[in-house]
């Protein structure tokens, strides 16, 4: 919950917000100690999936996912792709989608293949922001990397690879990590970290 932002508050009041036991100090609930957080996680929701992908050559039950947002299998994300294809057939993926709240987000690239090399290309409202190649021999490569985005910024992720035998491009999407869907959003923003601190310091406030 988050605290009133006027009228009567009290040491109680942030006791129950923030989970102090008794009895309560006033020095204890300075911004970035072990009761009130400087950011709190934040829920990204993705909307208006749209574009093109081929043929996803692999079932989940081995490991092939259409692209999708607001996943919880195989992982909880923004996005997430796990896209097949085999014996010299081209996979490709050109999807767009929406995300309602800006902030930093983290991506995971992970490539499949037999000696082949597959690009992955990240767009914010047009712009890249990041692109990068892998080759793989018979084993799974992957990379890590982070974007920034406003809210509401449409997000483009875009790959066409190749395949000899079976070929896998996977590309997860999320925000402080790339398998989950919050941001890291800054809070408390009044709240002291040393000094002088009152009770007037935590309208606002908030413990999540």
């Amino acid at each position: 919950m988050t605290l009133q932002s006027s009228g009567a508050i009290s040491l109680a009041n942030l006791a129950t917000e923030f989970g102090d036991g008794v009895p309560h100090s006033m020095s204890e609930f300075y911004k970035g100690g072990s009761l009130v957080p400087t950011t709190v996680p934040d829920v990204v929701t993705a909307s208006n999936l749209s574009g093109t992908n081929s043929t996803n050559l692999r079932t989940a039950q081995f490991g092939g996912y259409n692209p999708a947002i607001n996943t919880t299998t195989p992982g909880t994300a923004i996005y997430i792709h796990q896209l097949w294809a085999d014996n010299g057939s081209t996979g490709t993926v050109n999807r767009t989608f929406n995300i309602n709240k800006g902030g930093t987000f983290n991506f995971w690239f992970g490539w499949y293949s037999y000696a082949l090399t597959a690009p992955l290309t990240i767009n914010v409202n047009g712009s890249q922001v990041f692109y990068g190649t892998q080759i793989a021999y018979n084993t799974t490569v992957s990379t890590y990397g982070s974007f920034t985005a406003p809210a509401g910024a449409a997000i483009n992720v875009v790959t066409s690879f190749p395949s000899s035998g079976w070929a896998g491009h996977y590309t997860w999407i999320g925000g402080s990590s790339y398998n989950n869907n919050t941001i890291d959003l800054s809070v408390n923003t009044s709240v002291p970290t040393s000094g002088v601190i009152s009770l007037s310091n935590f309208y606002g406030a908030r413990d999540s």
